[in-house]
C-alpha cells in the first residue's frame, strides 16, 4: 500500500510541472550573469534577451553577479526558486570551477540543469600597443626569451582565455605570470594601461580596440582564420598544429526546474538564435551562435570540464 502516496506524489509533480509550463512565463525572468557588465557574457546577453524577451512576451532582467570565478552568481542561481524564471548565461569557468576548487559545496552535474547552448566565441591573443613584437613568431620568442616576465591577464581563474594561455604556453615550453581580474572590462583597462602584456579577448570587447589603434592582435586560437581578421595568423599555422581552443556559453538553471518549462525556454532561446537579425548581430560583434537542445549541451559541458580539468593539471594551475 505504501505505492500508493509515491504514486499519488509522482503525478501531483507532474501535474505541477504541466501547469505550470502551460502558463510559463507569467512574469519577468531574471536573467543572472556571474560577469561585470561588459564583458562577453554580458554582451550576448543583451543581445539574447533583448529579442527572447519579445519571443516570451514578457521583460527579462539582465542581473550581473560577478566575482568569486563564477560561483558568486552559480550560488544565487542555486537559492532561486526552481521554477524556470532564474537562469544564468555563463561561459566555462562554471566547468572547469570543479578542478580548480576540489572543496567545492556544489556540483555541477549534481545540482544545475542544462537548458541550451549559446555561443562558441574565438579568442583573440591582444598584446599592449608598446610592446616590442609586431607578428606572431616574434612574439613566441619574446615569451621564450622573457619566461615569467612575461604578464598576461584574464577575467577570471579557469575563464577559457586563462587557460587559453596555459595550453599555449606548455606548447610554447614557457611558464608568463597569470593576472586574473574580476572579468574583461578590467583586464582591458590594464592592458591599455601597460600594466600587463598579454590577454586572449573575445572579438567583440577586442574589436573597437583594434580600429583604434590602441591595441594589437598576435594570434587567433581556433584552427581557422577569422573572416574579419583575415591576417591574423591562428596558433595552429605558428608551429603548434592541432592548438584549436574558443569560449563558449550557455544558460543553466538550478536542478529540478520543471522539465516541461525548461523545454519551452530552451526552444525559445534555440529559436531566438535562429533568427536572421540575431544571428548577424551575434556574428556582427564576433560570436558564433550554437543553438542546440538541453540534451546536447550536457553533453558538451561534460565533455568541456574533463577536457579543461586536464589543462588545470598538467599546468599545475592553482587558485592565487
Amino acid at each position: 500500500m505504501r505505492l500508493i502516496p509515491a504514486i499519488f506524489a509522482m503525478f501531483s509533480c507532474l501535474a505541477a510541472g504541466t501547469a505550470a509550463a502551460q502558463s510559463y512565463p507569467a512574469h519577468p525572468i531574471r536573467w543572472l550573469v556571474p560577469y561585470p557588465a561588459g564583458g562577453g557574457a554580458d554582451n550576448v546577453a543583451r543581445v539574447v534577451t533583448q529579442h527572447l524577451a519579445r519571443k516570451l512576451g514578457q521583460a527579462i532582467v539582465v542581473d550581473n553577479r560577478p566575482g568569486g570565478n563564477t560561483i558568486i552568481g552559480t550560488q544565487a542561481l542555486l537559492s532561486a526558486a526552481r521554477d524556470g524564471y532564474t537562469v544564468m548565461n555563463t561561459a566555462e569557468q562554471v566547468a572547469v570551477n570543479a578542478a580548480l576548487y576540489p572543496d567545492l559545496k556544489y556540483s555541477a552535474e549534481r545540482d544545475l540543469d542544462f537548458v541550451a547552448p549559446l555561443v562558441r566565441t574565438p579568442l583573440l591573443l591582444l598584446a599592449r600597443r608598446d610592446l616590442p613584437v609586431s607578428d606572431a613568431a616574434g612574439l613566441l620568442a619574446y615569451m621564450k626569451e622573457r619566461g615569467d616576465r612575461v604578464t598576461y591577464g584574464s577575467w577570471g581563474q579557469g575563464g577559457m582565455n586563462h587557460l587559453t594561455m596555459e595550453a599555449l604556453a606548455g606548447r610554447v615550453g614557457v611558464h608568463p605570470t597569470h593576472v586574473p581580474f574580476p572579468g574583461a572590462a578590467p583586464a582591458i583597462r590594464d592592458l591599455l594601461g601597460g600594466q600587463i602584456d598579454l590577454y586572449f579577448s573575445d572579438p567583440a570587447t577586442a574589436l573597437p580596440y583594434l580600429r583604434t589603434g590602441k591595441l594589437k592582435v598576435l594570434l587567433v586560437s581556433t584552427r581557422e582564420r577569422l573572416p574579419y581578421l583575415p591576417d591574423v595568423p591562428t596558433v595552429d599555422e605558428s608551429g603548434y598544429p592541432g592548438f584549436d581552443m574558443y569560449s563558449w556559453q550557455g544558460v543553466l538553471a538550478p536542478k529540478g526546474t520543471p522539465p516541461q518549462v525548461r523545454d519551452i525556454l530552451a526552444a525559445a532561446i534555440r529559436d531566438t538564435l535562429q533568427q536572421p537579425d540575431v544571428n548577424q548581430e551575434l556574428r556582427d560583434r564576433g560570436f558564433i551562435p550554437d543553438p542546440g537542445t538541453p540534451e546536447q549541451f550536457r553533453a558538451f559541458f561534460l565533455r568541456s570540464q574533463a577536457e579543461l580539468g586536464e589543462i588545470v593539471r598538467k599546468r599545475n594551475i592553482r587558485i592565487q
